[in-house]
């Protein structure tokens, strides 16, 4: 049985490399897009749910915040999940149980914790994955001040009330100010051969 020789020309060999040059580039300026376009989102959810709950606290108390939460987080997730994105939140302790984490964003959360344990500012804890066919990131979200009256140590009995009656398997309470409450989780679909 004969061996098959194979040459490759200085050419062939020139073609190649500026080949495997230009899709990296390619791969590299996709993947800093698509993290601008995912910021993008997570700044336009937070802005939008952020108008909706202080109207909302301001009319009705907290009480009527913990009711646009549980309606308008989610109204406002799927409008911004489009155009191939799908938008959501997650936590290691939820608090809605649909917001469960999969096995990937868990791995991702319990790395955001042990990069802040190691002094990391929460919001430089962002992580990204890209594949041939799909973009993720996932962006730490930090506990503040306001956060506490839902998601404290401290909970007003009828706030209470409220999380009891829309999240019966509430998970979400006994955050400090700075910690991470939870994370932004950002899906694209991709087709990379025809960006």
């Amino acid at each position: 049985m004969k061996k098959a020789t194979y040459l490759v020309t200085p050419l062939f060999a020139l073609a190649l490399s500026l080949l495997f040059a230009s899709t990296a580039a390619l791969s590299a300026e996709t993947e800093e897009q698509l993290v601008q376009q995912a910021k993008q989102r997570i700044a336009q959810f937070a802005q939008e749910l952020k108008g909706e709950l202080s109207a909302a606290i301001q009319n009705g108390g907290l009480q009527a915040g913990v009711e646009v939460c549980h309606e308008k987080a989610p109204q406002i997730a799927a409008k911004l999940s489009n155009d191939g994105w799908l938008l959501a939140r997650t936590s290691l302790r939820s608090r809605n149980s649909n917001n469960a984490p999969n096995d990937w964003e868990r791995e991702v959360m319990q790395q955001f914790v042990q990069r802040k344990a190691q002094g990391a500012e929460i919001s430089s804890l962002v992580t990204t994955n890209l594949s041939e066919n799909q973009f993720r990131l996932m962006k730490a979200i930090p506990t503040e001040g306001l956060c506490l009256s839902c998601h404290g140590s401290t909970i007003a009995p009828a706030v209470q009330k409220k999380l009891d009656l829309y999240y019966p398997s509430d998970m979400a309470t006994g955050f400090s100010l700075g910690d991470i409450r939870g994370a932004f989780t950002l899906t694209k679909h991709l087709n990379l051969e025809q960006k």
